[in-house]
């Protein structure tokens, strides 16, 4: 089960998140919960290795060029990994594996490789580069908005798997 909202609150053993339908869920935290939380980053920071997520519109010049791009850790490695078309017209999701970065005029050029192919993504410097990093509970404040994938057990609990905290 998929949830987002917003942080009520929280501790270490226990998430209450305000539905963005306006109802309350309780989610019990554990050892295995992973928490992955994002925060600001630059283009700077992109090196050949790194595992990325990058939504991008093809342009008139026949490229990919970023709207937004994430570095994502090594716990996620492999998340979502190939390209996709997403719901607007000449816009795909890649998740991939940076193989090269390229010095480019319009900002740089990531040479990127997933499992059935590879791709060029041009990122300009007013591309939105956010890392995602793994956290612990106290990155999950009142007010973060966060997307909960939760298991429910056979009595009604529900326990967080993976937390996203935006």
């Amino acid at each position: 089960m998929r949830i987002q909202g917003t942080v009520e609150k929280s501790d270490a053993q226990m998430l209450v998140v305000k539905a963005k339908d306006g109802s309350q869920a309780s989610f019990t935290l554990s050892s295995g919960t992973m928490i992955i939380a994002s925060e600001p980053s630059s283009l700077s920071a992109i090196k050949a290795g790194d595992f990325i997520a990058s939504a991008a519109v093809k342009q008139a010049d026949g490229k990919l060029h970023s709207t937004e791009l994430r570095i994502l850790p090594e716990a996620l490695r492999g998340l979502g990994e190939g390209q996709r078309p997403m719901d607007k017209p000449n816009t795909m999701m890649t998740n991939a594996a940076v193989s090269e970065v390229v010095a480019a005029p319009e900002g740089r050029t990531l040479r990127v490789k997933y499992k059935d192919g590879t791709s060029e993504l041009v990122v300009g410097p007013e591309v939105s580069i956010t890392a995602l990093v793994v956290a612990d509970a106290k990155a999950l404040k009142p007010g973060r908005k966060v997307t909960v994938l939760a298991a429910k057990a056979a009595g009604g609990a529900m326990t967080a798997k993976r937390i996203f905290a935006n």
